[in-house]
């Protein structure tokens, strides 16, 4: 006779025998099933999709699993943990669905991991772990982990001008500002990101953001100080 055990997802119970599933003492099936989340999950779930990324760092749904549950717990830090892993098995790729995942959480992290975040959008390379990540050590030497990198920039599916003039479409000004603004910082010299981000500080009055911005620019060259200087200008009128 097989060995049964109480399998918990969030509200509901079902008994399912051992041979059935791959690992050991099971406890969950949201790995198993196509959700991202289940409400008023079991909280032992947390550790045990951590453990399953640590054995299978390419399954990305499993991460989303990971990220949604992280912010449906209001966890900054293991949040904050779930997405660094998300990046580094990602690395140079995938910029729009971590742009995209990293929005969608934004609201639950605090504005120093949201910038340390954005950063690392554009480069895998500097990102910092902290205790809950499993997936940081050693990063330098997975350059080829899961995708080749791409210095592409005008790639429709990562050009961050597509994904900012996307957003401001579907009016996430607040979102597409903040691609701008990374995007900008990571290459300086891509001129059509300083005129649609220019555009938008001042569509939108959003004099603390030009300014902040400006001062995050003023050590670095570029080709587009005229036209900041410009705008700087008409905000000071």
């Amino acid at each position: 006779m097989s060995e049964s055990y109480l399998l918990v997802t969030g509200s509901e119970e079902n008994r399912h025998d051992l041979a059935e599933f791959e690992f050991i003492e099971p406890v969950f099936l949201l790995p198993s099933k196509k959700l991202l989340h289940k409400e008023g999950a079991n909280p032992l779930m947390l550790r045990f999709l951590t453990a399953l990324i640590l054995r299978k760092p390419r399954d990305l749904f499993v991460h989303l699993q990971r990220i949604s549950l992280c912010y449906e717990q209001k966890n900054e830090e293991q949040l904050y943990a779930a997405l660094v892993d998300f990046f580094v098995v990602l690395q140079d790729a995938g910029f729009l669905i971590k742009q995209r995942m990293l929005g969608g959480v934004r609201h639950e992290l605090s504005s120093g991991l949201l910038q340390r975040l954005q950063t690392y959008l554009t480069d895998y390379r500097l990102i910092q772990g902290n205790i809950y990540t499993v997936l940081t050590s050693g990063i330098e030497s997975n350059m080829e982990l899961v995708f080749s990198p791409t210095d592409d920039k005008q790639s429709l599916d990562h050009d961050p001008l597509q994904i900012a003039r996307d957003y401001i479409e579907y009016s996430q000004l607040d979102e597409a500002r903040e691609t701008l603004e990374s995007a900008i910082l990571a290459s300086p010299d891509y001129m059509e990101l300083h005129e649609d981000l220019l555009e938008l500080y001042k569509v939108t009055k959003n004099v603390d953001a030009f300014n902040e911005m400006k001062f995050a620019l003023s050590e670095i060259n570029h080709p587009m100080q005229t036209t900041w200087d410009s705008l700087n200008s008409y905000f000071n009128q």
